[in-house]
């Protein structure tokens, strides 16, 4: 496969999302993620008290929407720490694999230490802590790092409202949709698993925002995922542009991320004729070994009134064989505390008869911001290569408790 035409689309698709900023350009949405809060261009003062709906004080460089369901405020620990932590139980029947089971998927602890200079949040240091038992996974029933690093805000110019933060450790990696939410502790996952092989990754970002509406994310990685800390394996080179309009109808966030080095192989085959998965951590245990991948992707996020919709696609190379794939979903929260999601995805391995499939459609109840019950129905398709497609049914019932 000839890489030229698709990456010189890329830049030419980056380059418009740089054009001059139009009267509707607005900082993201100001609702709170699991991680932190939205950039803003200064810094803001430093929170003694958590913040209202949960999250990390500290801003981080890129585009976030508000969270499905408000996220309780964390719990203040000595001398500026702020802790909080998640139970995530589960229960599945399904056609194929473990017909029916019922486990304790993660259990999770967040520590965030804010760093702040002259009354003002300069960064974050935060550390995250998984026990998790995934099914389906071999040997998965492990107490993992997932999230682990320092944020810093550079000391740069402020004439032209732009930011610049380094971030060490390990971290989501910006790409695509991974760049504006954090997906690991719901049931709906986007593409990264069959595409990148992992989600968290040790190395160095620097992210922020350019003239106070350009947001951009640039890391370079080991590309081997969380826990491994051998800093010359494979390298992994992500790039990401966001931007954010503000129409008559809506909020709409789009970005263009390009990724370039060698991740874990997640084909389907005889030997592996099932999607390539990742725990709550996004451990990687990759037995198949390495493959040089390339990949160029778009993602969208829309906020109107009770609706959202996100949707990420891309396009690349496992060595020389093409791979595409796309995801869209939309979630309409009909009351305060209730809410419907449907979701399709479709993901090409490099092998052309060899596919991955899913419909989804489920349900989300939160009474308050400390529970949450979800529920899904699956129906997943796949196909490994040289072989014949199998479909796989699946109930899943979710209690999530935050705190």
């Amino acid at each position: 496969m000839n890489r030229r035409p698709p990456l010189r689309v890329a830049f030419s698709l980056l380059l418009l999302l740089a054009g001059p900023a139009a009267r509707s350009d607005i900082a993201p949405p100001t609702g709170n993620t699991p991680a932190a809060a939205p950039p803003t261009t200064t810094a803001p003062p430093v929170v003694i008290t958590p913040p209202a709906g949960g999250g990390s004080p500290v801003p981080v460089p890129t585009d976030q929407p508000p969270p499905e369901v408000a996220l309780p405020s964390p719990i203040p620990l000595g001398r500026g720490f702020l802790f909080s932590g998640a139970l995530d139980a589960r229960y599945r029947t399904a056609t194929t694999g473990r017909t029916r089971q019922g486990w304790i998927n993660a259990a999770e602890l967040d520590l965030n230490h804010p760093l702040t200079r002259n009354g003002q949040a300069i960064g974050n240091i935060r550390l995250q802590v998984i026990a998790e038992n995934p099914p389906d996974i071999p040997n998965a029933q492990e107490v993992q790092v997932g999230e682990a690093y320092v944020l810093y805000r550079l000391p740069i110019q402020t004439e032209t409202d732009s930011t610049a933060y380094l971030k060490v450790g390990q971290f989501q990696l910006p790409f695509a949709l991974l760049a504006v939410y954090d997906p690991h502790l719901l049931l709906l996952q986007p593409l990264y698993a069959q595409s990148l092989g992992l989600r968290t990754d040790f190395g160095l970002a620097i992210s922020g925002r350019f003239y106070g509406y350009l947001n951009y994310d640039f890391s370079v990685t080991t590309g081997s995922g969380p826990d491994h800390f051998d800093l010359n394996p494979n390298r992994v080179i992500t790039f990401r542009l966001g931007r954010t309009f503000v129409t008559r109808n809506g909020t709409v966030t789009v970005g263009g991320s390009l990724l370039q080095g060698h991740l874990p192989i997640t084909d389907l085959d005889s030997t592996h004729p099932l999607p390539f998965e990742l725990p709550p951590s996004g451990y990687v245990r990759a037995d198949r070994g390495f493959t040089a991948k390339t990949r160029v992707a778009g993602d969208g996020t829309y906020n109107y009134k009770s609706l959202t919709g996100r949707g990420e696609a891309m396009i690349g190379a496992d060595q020389d064989s093409r791979v595409l794939g796309y995801y869209a979903e939309g979630d309409y929260r009909f009351s305060p505390r209730a809410g419907v999601v449907a979701a399709h995805s479709l993901f090409e391995y490099p092998q052309r008869d060899s596919l991955s499939s899913r419909n989804a459609v489920g349900l989300t109840y939160a009474p308050d911001s400390n529970l949450t019950f979800r529920a899904l129905y699956e129906d997943l398709y796949d196909v490994p290569s040289a072989g014949t497609g199998r479909t796989n049914h699946r109930f899943t019932v979710q209690l999530l408790l935050r705190f």
